[in-house]
């Protein structure tokens, strides 16, 4: 399966694909799988940047700090909203 880049992909959530669920379960699941895949790896890999990258720590941090964002963004979908609310750093994402 070719690895897509995060950026260059696209959603259908119309009814005729109805993948929306299965995103939704996946992003409920991350906590555990992350917890269970991170106990067997050491912590100077997990902080290791490899060509001046984000480690697997930042990025996992970087998904924690994002995690009200998509949240508020499932509560617009769910409620209709045209325009999903933008990223705020440091505020609360509810409206």
């Amino acid at each position: 399966m070719k690895k897509v880049k995060w950026f260059e992909r696209s959603f259908d959530f119309s009814k005729d694909q109805n993948i929306f669920p299965s995103i939704i379960e996946r992003l409920r699941g991350t906590p555990a799988r992350l917890e269970e895949k991170f106990k067997s790896i050491p912590t100077e890999i997990l902080e290791m940047k490899v060509d001046n990258t984000w480690s697997i720590k930042e990025n996992v941090g970087h998904l924690i700090d994002l995690e009200p964002l998509w949240q508020g963004r499932l509560e617009d979908i769910q409620n209709g909203e045209i325009e999903m609310r933008a990223y705020r750093s440091g505020k609360s994402q509810n409206r």
